[in-house]
């Protein structure tokens, strides 16, 4: 059966018929005059939700009654509830499940607005992705010094003129996919006395030379991503710089995604963080049953933007945090600026705050690039549980094995280090090393327990586990492991496998989370 987004709407002119060129979309809809009527309405919403799972989006153009808030009961889940704001009011406001589940007014100037925001919205999945300056031209006629740093970023440094000027445009075009919203997020950073002005050009597909639109963007108007309103065909979007000033201009990617408006970034409730220097992570949080541990998901190497895991991590049935890092290529191991990084450890603690619970209610987990992230902010925050699968630790190292252990496979790691260090010497390899060691070595993990699966031939960090196990040993920490054959990206299901049962046993044993209850 095809997965469609399934909409319930309560009150109301029924808004089906927006939607019946939509074939991905089921629209039902609740008529508030059978609270009093029937009796038997909450079986029916019952038996939609058994059979067809629960709805991605509950729309209530109702008042406020005690047999609307027992039906929210039912059909409300984390941010997918909203009212109306000429229905919304304190009443709302107080009730505890519009608190539990982040439920919030639906804000509009006019109809029109209202249906094209409902229209933009109703999609199933999450996309994102990128450009990066190495798919692009730099104009010859421009006297500047030019490097590239990776996938990260081109460097140009020069003097570009009194006037804008021409100096650099993308030979690959961003797609524009039709009946979405499209966010765009630009990556640029100047030093010195410059001025720059992109120019996004939206050109239908089958054409080469049919402009529909042209957006055209100081640098100091990308403060904040933008957005270019739904359309209803498919085009491409092609990118240009001009500059003018003297200085260094350093460009970055290009990011596309799928917009969901104010009412979340990939995901309903998904949100954003950017620091100074534009970068940026994004995470969803989930408040499950609010009930402790408060699960934290760090995504791994993905070169499509989102999250990861969150069918995964809602079966748990406690609350939780994904977070993702859309950086560079597939992400940057969540290492950045101290802003950047004490954000990450800032929205943890905010969310522990809002539940109640405390450090020893908390664990950290994540696969791949994600353990990285979930041992190095683990080892800040000190919780009860670390939990993780195939452990990257040695990211110089990492980078350097792509000589002769990985020919050509995965130079994110190079990206990285260069990112940060600025170089890639024997000097910043290991320099990119101690950046995890310096905090790992000198924290207190006696109380926290350790879950790793690990690959026993790893060719990314090989050393990963035989190093991280003599220090949690000295520290009388409780490790649970388990060794799989195979190199880095080698039995992927049996490691998720492991990783999934070490939760269901921390889970379990401290805090009285039986498996086949949660389900």
């Amino acid at each position: 059966m095809t997965n469609k987004f399934k909409a319930l709407q309560i009150g109301g002119n029924d808004l089906e018929l927006l939607f019946r060129d939509k074939t991905n979309v089921d629209w039902d809809y609740l008529n508030p005059t059978l609270f009093t009527l029937e009796n038997d309405y909450k079986d029916s919403i019952n038996a939609v939700i058994k059979e067809r799972g629960d709805f991605d989006l509950v729309f209530i153009q109702s008042s406020y009654s005690n047999e609307l808030i027992d039906v929210l009961h039912i059909v409300s889940t984390p941010y997918n509830t909203y009212i109306d704001q000429f229905y919304w009011n304190e009443k709302f406001e107080s009730e505890s499940i519009v608190k539990k589940n982040i439920i919030r007014p639906f804000k509009y100037t006019s109809e029109y607005e209202l249906q094209e925001k409902l229209k933009a919205v109703t999609f199933i999945g999450q996309y994102g992705d990128k450009i990066y300056p190495k798919d692009g031209i730099i104009n010859p006629n421009i006297n500047a010094q030019v490097e590239y740093l990776g996938n990260k970023s081109l460097r140009i440094k020069g003097d570009f003129g009194e006037r804008l000027r021409p100096i650099f445009s993308w030979k690959r075009n961003l797609v524009y996919d039709k009946e979405k919203v499209i966010q765009i997020w630009p990556e640029f950073r100047v030093e010195g006395a410059i001025e720059l002005e992109y120019t996004f050009r939206i050109i239908q597909s089958g054409s080469i030379d049919k402009i529909i639109d042209k957006i055209v963007l100081s640098h100091d108007e990308l403060i904040n991503p933008f957005e270019i309103k739904r359309m209803p065909f498919d085009a491409n979007i092609s990118v240009s710089i001009k500059a003018k000033g003297s200085g260094v201009i350093e460009i970055g990617a290009i990011h596309k995604r799928w917009s969901r408006l104010e009412m979340g970034e990939f995901l309903f409730g998904g949100e954003r963080y950017v620091d100074n220097q534009r970068e940026e992570f994004i995470y969803y949080f989930n408040p499950g049953d609010l009930k402790p541990p408060l699960n934290i998901y760090f995504s791994g190497y993905r070169t499509a933007e989102g999250f990861e895991a969150y069918y995964m991590m809602k079966d748990l049935g406690a609350p939780f945090l994904l977070i993702a890092d859309p950086r560079i290529e597939g992400g940057a191991f969540y290492l950045g600026s101290k802003s950047y990084e004490q954000a990450i450890k800032n929205i943890i603690k905010e969310k522990m705050e809002y539940l109640g619970f405390s450090e020893k209610q908390l664990i950290l987990s994540g696969l791949s690039m994600g353990s990285f992230a979930a041992l190095y902010y683990g080892a800040q925050l000190g919780p009860l549980g670390i939990v993780v699968g195939k452990p990257l630790v040695n990211i110089g190292t990492i980078a350097d094995n792509m000589k002769l252990l990985r020919p050509e496979e995965f130079g994110t790691a190079l990206d990285v280090l260069l990112a940060n260090e600025g170089n890639i010497s024997p000097k910043h390899i290991k320099s990119m090393n101690d950046k995890f060691w310096n905090i790992f070595k000198k924290t207190n993990l006696k109380d926290t327990i350790f879950a790793i699966a690990y690959m026993e031939q790893d060719d990314y960090d090989t050393n990963a586990f035989s190093e991280l196990l003599p220090i949690l040993t000295n520290q009388q920490a409780r490790v649970m492991s388990r060794g799989v054959p195979g190199r880095h990206n080698d039995d992927s299901p049996t490691i998720t496998n492991w990783f999934i049962n070490f939760y269901d046993i921390i889970l379990n044993s401290k805090f009285g989370r039986i498996k086949y209850e949660r389900k």
